[in-house]
């Protein structure tokens, strides 16, 4: 199915019947920064570049247009009690319900009462499953009961499975999520990279005086940053770039603390279009999760960055990821310093070998690890829903 297609009813897919305005997409999301990637720069962008009347519902940001999205602000917060009953129940399903929008799409567990709620008002509602919410708990570090980690998981597998029927239709951003909701029938929108025109992304103004290996994202102990640290402590003829933000400023004194932050570079958080002049500029990617169990069975969205600007990589021996990136990537135990080093240290030591892995991703991503491919599910997964 394309955007051209015409309905049943002889309507344009993007008119409302017995109307001449636009159909009006509403996303919510009362976890997410307005500029995350999935959510703002890919769907929703997609979306208004398809022709939809797009709105995004997200937290403390100030209301304003960006890439033809009307982007409206409600009140945030950090507390999850408080973001869970005030910013979700309170502030954004009362800002949903003043969109009056024909299709609302919302992206955070959290938010699932809000979209029965809508439902039950007779709106199509599409449930955007970012991670396997209920494996992804059992990781999260800020509950520190085992029992209870184990009692919110069972808690969150029962709502999901227990509402997905309710809902208009289902968007997943991996295979393995998929799998879960597969008696409903979901759209799978991988999260692969916006492909930039590689040669016209621009350059970065950053101190480059070795071979650099560069790591963009959250700064999290799961995510094998301590292990990626210590391997630098014997690395002389490179440098550590980390993109991105700190968890917590105790995790961040961590960090600071090992003898490898000596080759470290600590570069900050950057707008989003600006991440990939910064990938571009370094030599090799590296993406060394820890074994947990939202990591060993799903794929992690920044090896595909990487690739789109050429880059060789490092990453988790995971099983699946190996079956899947194959010969893109170095393998290391994420949990074994000396063995991320030594994983490192072999492209660090060998340019040939890093350019030939280097166009090699770079041409998958152009052939087929790219958002373009990506959209017209999302595209489809629309059609499906204004169709019912």
């Amino acid at each position: 199915m394309g955007t051209e297609q015409e309905y049943k009813n002889g309507q344009h897919p993007l008119i409302m019947e017995n109307t001449d305005r636009k159909i009006k997409v509403c996303h919510l999301t009362s976890v997410h920064r307005y500029t995350d990637n999935r959510v703002f720069f890919k769907e929703c962008t997609t979306l208004a570049e398809s022709g939809y009347d797009v709105t995004l519902v997200a937290p403390n940001v100030e209301n304003h247009d960006r890439n033809g999205v009307h982007l409206v602000g409600v009140k945030g917060h950090t507390n999850r009690f408080k973001r869970i009953f005030i910013t979700a129940f309170r502030y954004v399903y009362r800002e949903a319900k003043r969109q009056k929008a024909d299709v609302y799409h919302f992206h955070d567990t959290e938010l699932i009462p809000v979209g029965l709620m809508l439902r039950l008002k007779g709106k199509r509602v599409i449930y955007d499953v970012h991670e396997n919410n209920a494996g992804a708990i059992l990781s999260r570090s800020y509950v520190k009961s085992s029992f209870f980690k184990k009692i919110l998981s069972f808690s969150i597998k029962v709502l999901e499975k227990g509402s997905a029927r309710f809902f208009s239709t289902i968007v997943t951003a991996r295979p393995d999520i998929t799998e879960i909701f597969k008696k409903h029938k979901p759209f799978t929108v991988r999260n692969f990279p916006v492909l930039p025109d590689y040669d016209s992304i621009p350059d970065v103004d950053v101190d480059k005086t070795k071979t650099s290996v560069i790591y963009v994202g959250g700064m999290t102990e799961i995510r094998g940053l301590i292990t990626l640290i210590q391997a630098f402590e014997k690395i002389d003829n490179a440098e550590l770039w980390l993109l991105g933000f700190f968890g917590n400023d105790g995790f961040r004194a961590a960090c600071e603390s090992e003898a490898g932050w000596k080759n470290t570079k600590f570069l900050g958080s950057v707008e989003a279009d600006q991440i990939f002049g910064y990938i571009k500029k370094a030599d090799i990617g590296v993406v060394t999760f820890l074994p947990v169990p939202n990591h060993i069975t799903t794929l992690a969205n920044k090896p595909f960055e990487y690739m789109a600007c050429g880059l060789p990589i490092v990453m988790s021996n995971f099983e699946y990821w190996q079956n899947f990136f194959k010969d893109s990537a170095l393998y290391a135990d994420p949990a074994d310093a000396d063995d991320v080093r030594e994983k490192l240290q072999t492209l660090i030591d060998n340019p040939e070998l890093r350019n030939k892995m280097g166009e090699k991703n770079l041409h998958l991503t152009q052939t087929e690890y790219n958002w373009e491919l990506e959209s017209k599910v999302l595209l489809e997964a629309y059609e499906f829903v204004l169709s019912k």
